[in-house]
């Protein structure tokens, strides 16, 4: 498939979110659904100013259609800004209940999770990112396609496009994998398996709406509606993995799913995105993509690409590389010993020799050696320490 033929396709109007506006959706029966937003000093700016990015999410919240969404909680983790402020800023502008709550102090991105998922009413809990913005079907969607999935389905994973507004293409095989043997883990959530553009017709969900059926995958990210009850049953995020970024703690959750006989899926649909800002985080996009960007979402994308500390889950580049270390061992030792002493050869060799590990977001490249091998060693102790608790 060439690159016109691709624009084609995914510019085409069935898969366009307004495709969606000719067709009466409230004769279905839909669970009611709570949107789960974490956050921490995304409001640097009083509610009157449009430079917030917990402002811009909420907002795309407040547009939702479909009539599913009914609960918003704004979990804060000890902010110093002007979140709270900006939250009340939209609480009674919709029937939508926005509640808000703010840890005395800061608790991290597991427990500051776990804590709104006890607070919400509905057994529906969709997980968001406070620099998101999302598609005006983004909840019906996710609602939807989860009631078509099969009984044992714990989680529903939607399309994240990282400063994009349309999905890449790639293999199946490499969408939200996690192989513990190999110590393999992957995302690329914001991508449609290849093989559906060989006959798109025959991957939809539903004909008449063009929705798209869901794959069956193996990791999870940031942003998926789950079954209350379920993600109680499988011990909720690991707060014995709690480090400021969060790393891996979804994949501890996809493989608690998976070790009970739970499914994990993923919509492909682009009328179900969300678009990743990356707030803190220094930008990178091509050049294509920005020309194609409406000029508002252009902007947010720019303000949000200078970096910023103190905000989200950023951390400087110690940490970001400390944290991946120890999070990726410690997931994999709990599992298989094997592949986590595996895991640590060849990142001892990647990150510490040859200073290859790749970075993303906030992080950059640590040119020191003997910077490198001390994050190395502090990973591997401590690591170590929190196997033991495990008694592994």
């Amino acid at each position: 498939m060439n690159r016109e033929e691709y624009q084609r396709i995914i510019q085409s109007k069935e898969l366009q979110p307004s495709h969606l506006d000719q067709f009466d959706l409230s004769r279905f029966s839909l669970p009611k659904i709570t949107a789960v937003v974490p956050t921490y000093n995304r409001s640097p700016h009083t509610a009157k100013e449009d430079a917030n990015p917990l402002g811009w999410c909420l907002e795309s919240l407040l547009a939702q259609k479909g009539d599913v969404l009914d609960e918003i909680i704004v979990m804060d983790d000890a902010s110093t800004d002007f979140t709270e402020e900006v939250v009340e800023d939209f609480q009674g502008k919709s029937n939508i209940d926005i509640r808000y709550f703010k840890n005395k102090k800061n608790l991290g991105s597991s427990k500051n999770k776990n804590r709104a998922a006890r607070e919400s009413k509905n057994n529906s809990l969709i997980f968001l990112d406070d620099d998101c913005i999302f598609s005006n079907y983004f909840i019906f969607g996710a609602g939807f396609t989860m009631d078509k999935l099969p009984e044992n389905a714990a989680a529903l994973h939607m399309p994240v496009y990282h400063r994009k507004i349309s999905p890449g293409v790639i293999d199946a095989s490499e969408i939200g994998k996690l192989d513990l043997a190999k110590g393999v883990m992957t995302g690329n959530h914001g991508a449609i398996p290849k093989h559906y553009f060989e006959d798109l017709e025959s991957h939809f969900l539903d004909s008449d709406m063009s929705i798209l059926n869901p794959i069956e995958i193996a990791n999870l990210a940031g942003i998926f509606l789950t079954k209350k009850d379920l993600f109680e049953k499988i011990g909720n995020y690991p707060e014995f993995l709690n480090w400021k970024n969060g790393y891996r703690e979804e994949a501890h959750v996809s493989i608690n799913f998976k070790e009970n006989g739970y499914g994990l899926y993923l919509t492909p649909d682009p009328k179900f995105h969300s678009i990743h800002l990356k707030y803190g985080s220094k930008g990178e996009e091509k050049a294509e993509e920005l020309r194609l960007m409406p000029p508002k979402l252009k902007r947010l994308i720019d303000y949000s690409s200078v970096e910023r500390d103190n905000t989200g889950n950023r951390v400087d580049s110690e940490e970001w590389f400390f944290s991946r270390i120890i999070s990726t061992y410690v997931t994999l030792g709990i599992r298989n010993r094997e592949a986590a002493k595996n895991y640590l050869v060849a990142t001892e060799d990647e990150f510490v020799n040859k200073n290859e590990l790749a970075v993303s977001g906030f992080g950059k490249k640590i040119e020191d050696l003997g910077q490198r091998k001390r994050i190395f060693d502090r990973a591997v102790t401590e690591g170590n320490k929190l196997l033991e608790k495990r008694v592994i």
